[in-house]
């Protein structure tokens, strides 16, 4: 068991969680003894509840004014989200508790998402923080750190990890994308997210992808939506200080786990390149970056840094108009000054902003103008 960063942050009214599969959110919710406990994953309940919504109320009756609710996989039936937000109305003490693994079919579908009654919360692989002395870095580059994945590494067990890997990948595109109707050709979609998964951590060619898979430019554009709403990975823009600017230029996309993103490429079984880790390295930092941002509410905007001859910054984290960090990965343990080309073109221009290389260093050094920092000194720096 993991104590989870979430599990005295959530929310003491109503809430929806999502977050992708099996990073642990319905663990946590149980914790939360509710009243009543409703698995829509479940076939028969959720034939039951798509049939007649109603069916909560009904329930409802026969409880407390207090009462908690905990209704998992709310997104497969939409409809009872109309119930719920009669019921707030009328029993304001009820508290309710909304689990999901994608909030695609609620926004794209005129779901109703409460008008602001329920907070939204999002849950995320384990952190280096939550996996505290069990951290282990090659383990994450390889492997990621989904939970079930953890433990089975832990218990010594690489071949069955890999195997739980290649079944999430199939259960995603089973469940998620063809059981909620997301796209009409599953094998395009799947061509796409073998391309997709290629470019990790790369600025996205949407035409050379399109080329590739031999679809449409704007079903790239819709395939990649479908991953970021289904919480498999995430965009991260460069920065410009024009808001419509910086949304025209290409972005990068990170997948949400490193394990999974091996698994759609099918390379778990090979141990990965000097190249591959590095890219899998800036992944799980950027990763943790955006989930130390929303765990701790920090308001951050995350961005990357890349000039018309190409200099490059992994990532610069902003608030409103102020840029506060700029920051390097590097998976050499021994950073060096030859490492500093892409933060030395940054610093020219923004002297006063400071900057970092994260590396999986023993000690801290300097290096001119940066700082070179291991992740969990760089976290402590950056503060809750």
């Amino acid at each position: 068991m993991y104590t989870r960063t979430l599990e005295n942050q959530l929310p003491k009214k109503s809430f929806f969680l999502f977050g992708p599969r099996q990073v642990g959110k319905s663990t946590l919710l149980k914790k939360k003894n509710a009243n009543l406990t409703i698995d829509l994953l479940d076939p028969e309940l959720q034939l039951s509840y798509t049939k007649n919504p109603n069916l909560l109320r009904q329930q409802v009756e026969e409880l407390k004014e207090s009462s908690t609710i905990f209704i998992d996989e709310v997104q497969r039936v939409p409809k009872i989200l109309d119930v719920i937000h009669s019921l707030m109305e009328q029993k304001p003490k009820l508290t309710f508790i909304l689990c999901g693994s994608s909030a695609r079919k609620l926004r794209h579908g005129a779901a109703n998402l409460l008008g602001g009654r329920a907070l939204y919360r999002t849950m995320h692989p384990l952190t280096f923080e939550e996996l505290s002395g069990t951290f282990n870095l090659q383990w994450i580059l390889a492997y990621g750190s989904l939970p079930k994945i953890y433990t089975t590494l832990n218990q010594r067990k690489p071949a069955e990890a890999e195997d739980l890997l290649r079944a999430y990948v199939i259960t995603y595109l089973k469940e998620e994308v063809k059981a909620e109707a997301l796209v009409r050709n599953l094998q395009g979609f799947q061509n796409f997210l073998d391309v997709a998964a290629a470019q990790y951590a790369e600025q996205i060619n949407f035409s050379g992808i399109a080329r590739d898979c031999q679809i449409a430019l704007s079903t790239v554009r819709e395939y990649y939506s479908i991953l970021e709403d289904t919480l498999l990975g995430t965009f991260l823009y460069p920065y410009l200080k024009s808001q419509r600017k910086r949304m025209s230029h290409q972005p990068k996309f990170y997948f949400f786990d490193n394990g999974v993103t091996r698994a759609i490429l099918g390379t778990l079984k090979d141990q990965p390149s000097r190249i591959e880790q590095g890219r899998l390295y800036e992944q799980w930092f950027i990763q943790e970056i955006i989930r130390h941002n929303e765990y701790f509410q920090k308001d951050w905007k995350l961005s990357f840094w890349r000039t018309s001859h190409g200099a490059e910054v992994d990532l610069l984290i902003s608030r409103g108009t102020e840029i506060l960090y700029a920051i390097e990965c590097k998976i050499s343990p021994n950073p060096s000054s030859s490492d500093l080309s892409g933060l030395r073109s940054f610093h020219e221009s923004h002297p006063k902003v400071p900057c970092f290389i994260v590396a999986p260093v023993k000690q801290p050094l300097k290096l001119s103008f940066a700082r070179v920092l291991h992740p969990t000194k760089l976290f402590k720096e950056l503060g809750n």
